[in-house]
C-alpha cells in the first residue's frame, strides 16, 4: 500500500516517506495561516494543527468559520487523508459502494481511500458517506493511513478502553506517539470525533513537532471536558407514572398545583432529599423523587446522581466459596472498579462496604434510603452444579416502587456483561430478594457468574475481568440514564 506523507514547499517543509519509517523528518518551520477562522482563536487548544492543516489545503472552513465542534462525516474523513498522503482522488467509473455513485461528490476520494485499504465498506455493499466518525474509528484509520506502529506492550492509561477493545491496538498506538493524549483517564472511543480533534490527530500523525509528551498528568491534546454544570441548568425529570402530583412545598401537606403524566418531562431546579424543585409552566413546583428519573441533558448520564455499590457478603459471610477464592473477595474487587469509574464520570457514590465488613441485609437498604439514592446495584457470584454458568441480573416487581425502571436497569446492565465478558445469558429475572423488595429506587442484584464452574471461576479470579465486569456494570448504568 502506498502511504506518504504530503511534500510542500508553503512553509519549508519536506518529508519524502512517512515518520515512522525510522528517518527523522526535517523541522517544521512556524505556521502561517491560509485563513482566518472567528471560531478558532489563538487560544484554542487545537488551533496551531488547524491553521497547519489549512495551510496546507488539507481542510478548509466555512468562509470565515472553521466550525471545530462539528462532527465529521466518513467522506470528510476519506478527502482529508487522501490530500494528506499526496494522493488524488480516483477516477471512477464503476463505483465499489451502492451508496456512493459517481456524482456523489466524495466518489474519487472515497473510492482512493478503499483503494488504499484505508477505509473498508461496512459489509453490506455499503460505505455510509454520510455516517458521523467515532474516535475509535478514527485511531484505525490513522494507524492504517500512515503505519503509525502498534507497541507490543499496551499499557495505555484509558480506563474505558478495556482489555480486549477492538480498537485498543491501534488508541495504543496513537497514544504512545503523542497523537492522543489523557483526558482525565478517559478517551471515550463512542463518541464522535469533531472536526477539532481529527485536525489535531491528523496534524500530529503527519508532523511530529505537533506530538504531545504523555504523562500521568497530562490533560491536553484532545478537547478538554467541560466541568460539572449545576444540576439547575443541566437536568430534567421524567415523570414515572400518571397523575403525579406537583406540589407548592416539598412536603405533601403542601398544596398541589398540577400534575404531570407518565413521561413528561420537567426542568429540575435542585434536589433536597427526597424532594426535587421542577419548572413547571411558568411556576416552580416539588415533586417527589421516588417517582421521577433524573435526567441530564449534557455532560455524562452518571453525573450528579447518588449510587449506591452493594458488595455481597463480606466479613463472617465469606458467600460462595471454590477454589480457594470466596464470593465477598471477588465482588469487593469488581465494586471498586465500578465505583472508580463512576466517580470519575461525576457520580456520588456509596458504598455499603469497601472492605472485609459485614453490614446486614437491613443496614444495606436503610443506608440507601438515608442518602435518598437514585439506584442501588448488587454485586454477587453465584454457586450451583459444575454445570450452571454464565451471568444473571435480578430486579423486583412485587413490593419495590420502581420495579419498571429496575428491570430496564437489570436489562442495560445484563446486556453488557454478556457482551464485554463473553458470559453466557441467563438472562434477567424478577425475584424478591431482600434488598430489592425493600428497597424503593431502581435496584438491581448482578451475579456475575458460577464459582463452581471452571469456565466461569476463571474469570471471576483474573484482574482483566474484574476490570472487564466493572466496565459493564458501569455501562449499563450509563445506559440506563441515556434512555
Amino acid at each position: 500500500m502506498l502511504k506518504k506523507i504530503l511534500s510542500c514547499t508553503a512553509v519549508g517543509f519536506f518529508v519524502a516517506m512517512s515518520p515512522f519509517s525510522g528517518a527523522a523528518p526535517q523541522p517544521v518551520m512556524e505556521v502561517s495561516a491560509a485563513a482566518s477562522f472567528s471560531d478558532v482563536p489563538s487560544t484554542h487548544w487545537a488551533s496551531k494543527e488547524i491553521y497547519y492543516l489549512n495551510s496546507k489545503s488539507i481542510i478548509q472552513g466555512y468562509g470565515s468559520y472553521f466550525a471545530p465542534n462539528n462532527s465529521l462525516t466518513r467522506a470528510q474523513a476519506a478527502k482529508m487523508l487522501i490530500i494528506a498522503l499526496g494522493e488524488k482522488e480516483a477516477s471512477v467509473s464503476s463505483a465499489s459502494f451502492t451508496d456512493v455513485p459517481k456524482s456523489h461528490w466524495a466518489s474519487g476520494w472515497i473510492e482512493r481511500a478503499y483503494q488504499l485499504g484505508i477505509f473498508t465498506g461496512k459489509g453490506d455493499g455499503k460505505f455510509g458517506p454520510e455516517d458521523n466518525l467515532t474516535r475509535q474509528q478514527m485511531t484505525k484509520i490513522l494507524v492504517n493511513a500512515f503505519d503509525v506502529p502498534i507497541p507490543a506492550d499496551r499499557n495505555e492509561p484509558f480506563i474505558d478502553v478495556y482489555i480486549n477493545h477492538e480498537m485498543r491496538p491501534y488508541i495504543s498506538a496513537l497514544y504512545n506517539e503523542g497523537i492522543i493524549t489523557k483526558n482525565d483517564g478517559y478517551f471515550k472511543p463512542f463518541n464522535l470525533a469533531d472536526r477539532a480533534m481529527f485536525s489535531a490527530s491528523l496534524a500530529r500523525t503527519i508532523n511530529p513537532d505537533f506530538r504531545v509528551k504523555s504523562t500521568d498528568d497530562d490533560v491536553s491534546g484532545v478537547e478538554t471536558e467541560k466541568p460539572p454544570v449545576s444540576i439547575d441548568t443541566s437536568t430534567v425529570a421524567v415523570s414515572l407514572t400518571s397523575g403525579l402530583n406537583v406540589r407548592s412545598g416539598p412536603s405533601t401537606s403542601n398544596g398541589v398545583i398540577g400534575t404531570l403524566s407518565k413521561g413528561k418531562t420537567v426542568p429540575v431546579l435542585s434536589v433536597s432529599g427526597n424532594w426535587v424543585k421542577v419548572q413547571y409552566g411558568n411556576q416552580t413546583g416539588y415533586v417527589s423523587k421516588l417517582y421521577l428519573k433524573l435526567k441530564n441533558t449534557e455532560g455524562n448520564p452518571v453525573a450528579q446522581r447518588v449510587i449506591v455499590l452493594d458488595a455481597g457478603h463480606g466479613g463472617k459471610d465469606p458467600g460462595a466459596v471454590g477454589s480457594g477464592i470466596t464470593e465477598k473477595q471477588i465482588v469487593i474487587e469488581v465494586a471498586k472498579r465500578v465505583e472508580t469509574k463512576l466517580k470519575a464520570a461525576g457520580a456520588t457514590v456509596i458504598m455499603t462496604r469497601s472492605g472485609d465488613t459485614y453490614p446486614t441485609l437491613g443496614d444495606r437498604v436503610d443506608l440507601a434510603k438515608e442518602k435518598y439514592a437514585d439506584m442501588f446495584v448488587s454485586i454477587h457470584a453465584n454457586s450451583a452444579s459444575p454445570s450452571a454458568n454464565g451471568a444473571e441480573t435480578f430486579y423486583d416487581t412485587s413490593q419495590n416502587l420502581n420495579g419498571e425502571e429496575s428491570k430496564k436497569l437489570a436489562s442495560e446492565i445484563q446486556k453488557q456483561i454478556v457482551a464485554l465478558a463473553d458470559m453466557n445469558d441467563r438472562g434477567i429475572k424478577d425475584n424478591d430478594f431482600y434488598v430489592l423488595r425493600n428497597n424503593d429506587m431502581p435496584s438491581v442484584l448482578v451475579e456475575l457468574g458460577f464459582i463452581t464452574n471452571s469456565g466461569d471461576l476463571a474469570k471471576l479470579k483474573s484482574e482483566e475481568y474484574y476490570d472487564l465486569f466493572a466496565e459493564a456494570i458501569y455501562r449499563g448504568i450509563v445506559e440506563y440514564y441515556k434512555k
